[in-house]
C-alpha cells in the first residue's frame, strides 16, 4: 500500500466538502474557544513599564477537531488510508510541541523557505504556543460529530493550543511616582479591650452583664485607652469621644437619639433613624491617638516633624436590649388590648413580639377592622385574644417584649381577670 505524499491542510468545518482538493488532505476545525485561568488577571512581563496598570491580555485555550480525509472517499482502502495521513499529521505534532519563533518553512510549496512558521503578529511573545493532544473519549466525539448536521463520523483527534493571548487595545495608566516620602515612626501600643458589661447601678444588679438598653451605661474593660485623644464607635455609629477613667477602664451612655457632646462636637447631633442602634449585638472599638513623629522629604535624608498617630483595639461586643416601661391597662380580659411602652419595641425588618409568661403576641401594623394602633418605636398594642387560644388562667403574669430575638429586661405585670 503507498503512503500519502503531499498533502493538503484546510480550516474549513468537517461536515462542508471542500472543492478543488486534488488529493488526501487533513482538517483543523476550531471547535472550542476557553480562556486560560492562571493568566486571566496577569500582565505580560517584560512588556511595559512596572507601574503600569489596567487591561491585562486575554488569555486564550484553542481546542482544534483534526479530521484527516481519503480521496476518494469511495475506494476500499479509503479509511486506512485516512488513518495514515492521520497518524502523520500526530507525529508532526508530537515532534514540534512548542511552537516558537526558530520554526522556519522548509519546503518552497509552503512559502519562502526560512520564513517563520508563526504569523509575525505571533512573534516575539512571551507565552510560546504549547500544543497537547487532548484525551477525548469516544462520547466527547460523538457529541462533536452529532452537532454536524451534514458530518458523517470520521476519525478524528482533539489538540489544545495553549496559550495564544490578545492584547487589549484600551489606553494603560501608569502610577505616578512618589515625589515626597513621609514615613511615621510610633511608639505606642494598640489598646486591647478586655471586657464590656452594662454598668452596675444597684447591689443587686449583676457583674458583667453584656446586655444593655440604649442610654444604660456601659463599662469597657483593657488597657491602653489613654492617649492625646480616645474615642469609642459603637456599631455602626460615629466615633464619640471619650475621657478615660483610668487606662483601663472607659465609661460611656448608649445613645438614643443624638450623638452626645464631646471635644469634637460642642452641641448635640441627632441619630439619622437607619443607624440607631437597635436590639441585637453591637460591636465596640476603642481608638487613641498618641503622639509620633514623622519623616518627610524627597530622595534626601528627609526631617523629622512632631506628628499625631491613630491607633484601632480589638473588636468586642454587647447585647442591645429592648426597654420596657409600662404597660396598660394594669388588669384585663383576653377580649382587650394591652399598651406596652418602652423604647426600641419595634425595629426596621426586625420581628418583634410582646412575651406574656409564655405566650408569645406578634407585633404587627393594624389592617383593615383591628382595633389596635400602628406600633412605634416607643408604643405597641397587641390584643389578647392569644391568651385565650392558649388557655392561659386567670393570674398575674409578667410581661416582655423581645426584639431581634433580644428580650426586655423589665418584669412589669399583667394580671389576667
Amino acid at each position: 500500500m503507498e503512503e500519502p505524499g503531499a498533502l493538503t491542510v484546510t480550516i474549513a468545518p468537517p461536515d462542508v466538502s471542500v472543492t478543488g482538493v486534488p488529493g488526501h488532505r487533513l482538517n483543523l476545525y476550531l471547535y472550542q474557544v476557553s480562556e486560560n485561568g492562571f493568566l486571566a488577571n496577569q500582565e505580560i512581563p517584560g512588556q511595559g513599564h512596572p507601574a503600569d496598570y489596567g487591561f491585562p491580555p486575554l488569555s486564550l485555550d484553542l481546542h482544534y477537531l483534526i479530521t484527516a480525509f481519503a480521496q476518494p472517499e469511495t475506494s476500499l482502502d479509503a479509511d486506512l488510508q485516512a488513518q495514515l495521513v492521520l497518524g502523520d499529521a500526530m507525529r508532526v505534532l508530537h515532534d514540534f510541541r512548542v511552537i516558537n519563533d526558530g520554526l522556519t518553512i522548509t519546503r518552497s510549496a509552503v512559502g519562502p523557505v526560512g520564513s517563520p512558521v508563526l504569523d509575525a503578529s505571533l512573534l516575539g511573545e512571551f507565552e510560546k504556543i504549547k500544543v497537547s493532544l487532548s484525551p477525548a473519549s469516544l462520547e466527547d466525539l460523538s457529541r462533536i460529530w452529532s452537532a454536524l448536521p451534514q458530518g458523517n463520523f470520521r476519525r478524528s483527534v482533539v489538540y489544545e493550543a495553549t496559550v495564544v493571548q490578545i492584547e487589549s487595545r484600551r489606553r494603560r495608566r501608569r502610577s505616578l511616582p512618589v515625589e515626597r516620602r513621609r514615613v511615621h515612626v510610633a511608639a505606642l501600643d494598640r489598646p486591647e479591650i478586655f471586657a464590656v458589661y452594662r454598668t452596675p447601678t444597684t447591689p443587686a444588679d449583676p457583674e458583667g452583664d453584656d446586655r444593655a438598653r440604649v442610654l444604660d451605661q456601659i463599662t469597657i474593660e483593657g488597657r491602653g485607652f489613654h492617649g492625646a485623644r480616645t474615642w469609642v464607635r459603637l456599631g455602626g455609629l460615629e466615633r464619640v469621644g471619650v475621657a478615660p477613667v483610668s487606662d483601663a477602664e472607659i465609661r460611656m451612655q448608649v445613645p438614643d437619639g443624638t450623638y452626645p457632646v464631646d471635644a469634637d462636637h460642642p452641641a448635640t447631633r441627632p441619630i439619622p433613624q437607619a443607624d440607631r442602634l437597635q436590639p441585637g449585638v453591637q460591636a465596640v472599638q476603642v481608638l487613641t491617638r498618641g503622639s509620633s513623629e514623622v519623616v518627610e522629604g524627597g530622595l534626601d535624608r528627609g526631617a523629622v516633624s512632631p506628628a499625631e498617630d491613630a491607633q484601632g483595639s480589638n473588636n468586642l461586643a454587647f447585647v442591645v436590649v429592648p426597654t420596657v416601661t409600662s404597660v396598660g391597662p394594669g388588669s384585663g380580659t383576653t377580649s382587650d388590648l394591652l399598651t406596652v411602652s418602652g423604647r426600641r419595641l419595634i425595629g426596621e425588618g426586625l420581628r418583634s413580639i410582646v412575651l406574656i409568661r409564655d405566650v408569645e403576641i406578634d407585633v404587627r401594623r393594624p389592617g383593615p377592622g383591628d382595633p389596635w394602633a400602628a406600633p412605634t418605636p416607643t408604643q405597641v398594642q397587641v390584643p389578647l385574644s392569644a391568651l385565650a387560644d392558649a388557655g392561659l388562667p386567670t393570674g398575674t403574669y409578667p410581661v416582655h417584649v423581645v426584639v431581634n430575638g433580644e428580650q426586655s429586661m423589665e418584669e412589669p405585670t399583667f394580671q389576667l381577670t
